[in-house]
């Protein structure tokens, strides 16, 4: 099979995360893309962090494509999510299949930085997309080349990318904004009810 990675914070998971992986799933014909929430991000402060039950709840209310589905191995793994760490576990679960790794712009540009981002590539394609513009397409081209990086390494995407982050809808529900179209409208419900990141 061809499985997507997707992972994130999902803090609150948004209709960008959902358009993003569709199309990912149309585009390289996956059979499958596991979202997995992050535990403790590696590279953010968990400050504004929702629980893992509120986030893991909101995914299964955003989730509704027969395509995907929902894993909480980072959860269950103790210490900072590195995703070496979640790429191996899953070749312990599907040793047969390819892996596909979804992740934005911003951190494919700090992919060489990433924890034995060498050893990640062995086991995985990188499938990112330039979310400003042809600018940061070209710039993305280029780090790949420096990274040496062929077709069957790296996939960047065609499709736009929705601008929109968690952050910024987690800012405007603080402010007493109305983001129902930003996220499925069970997520946007579940967050009224719960009263997630009001304060």
């Amino acid at each position: 099979m061809k499985i997507g990675i997707f992972g994130g914070a999902f803090n609150p998971v948004h209709n960008g995360h959902i358009n993003l992986a569709k199309n990912y799933a149309d585009s390289l014909e996956l059979d499958k893309v596991i979202f997995i929430p992050t535990a403790v991000p590696p590279h953010k402060t968990s400050h504004h962090l929702a629980s893992q039950q509120d986030r893991m709840n909101m995914l299964k209310l955003a989730v509704c494509d027969n395509r995907f589905e929902i894993s909480d191995i980072e959860f269950k793994r103790q210490g900072k999510s590195y995703t070496y760490d979640t790429i191996k576990q899953l070749k312990e679960i599907y040793p047969d299949d390819r892996f596909y790794l979804i992740i934005g712009a911003d951190q494919f540009l700090t992919f060489s930085k990433w924890y034995k981002w060498q050893e990640i590539l062995e086991n995985a394609v990188i499938c990112t997309s330039a979310r400003e513009d042809d600018d940061e397409r070209k710039k993305m081209i280029d780090f790949a080349k420096e990274l040496n990086l062929t077709e069957k390494d790296f996939y960047l995407s065609p499709y736009p990318v929705y601008r929109l982050s968690s952050s910024e809808i987690r800012e405007k529900i603080k402010a007493g904004y109305d983001v129902k179209n930003c996220v499925p409208e069970g997520v946007w419900q579940y967050i009224i009810k719960k009263g997630l990141y009001s304060v």
